[in-house]
């Protein structure tokens, strides 16, 4: 669910540009495809924490989202 959501969000060719987001969309899908066996190397994490900061410097912060019931705190 998180994963999804991360690519809903970066994927803004607003921010990124073409080969940036072939890159996050690779990255969680090969978070997505990774069920029975967790990818571990920290690349890909690093990565996605860096577009993640990125993004956030471009939109001048967070953006409000509801709370959603399906999501475990």
């Amino acid at each position: 669910m998180l994963a999804s959501y991360i690519l809903e969000i970066l994927n803004d060719n607003e921010v990124f540009n073409p080969d940036s987001l072939l890159e996050i969309k690779s990255d969680v899908n090969t978070l997505l495809t990774s069920k029975y066996e967790p990818y571990l190397e920290d690349d890909l994490y690093d990565r996605l924490a860096d577009r993640v900061i990125e993004w956030h410097l471009a939109k001048n912060g967070p953006i409000k989202r509801a709370i959603n019931p399906n999501l475990y705190r």
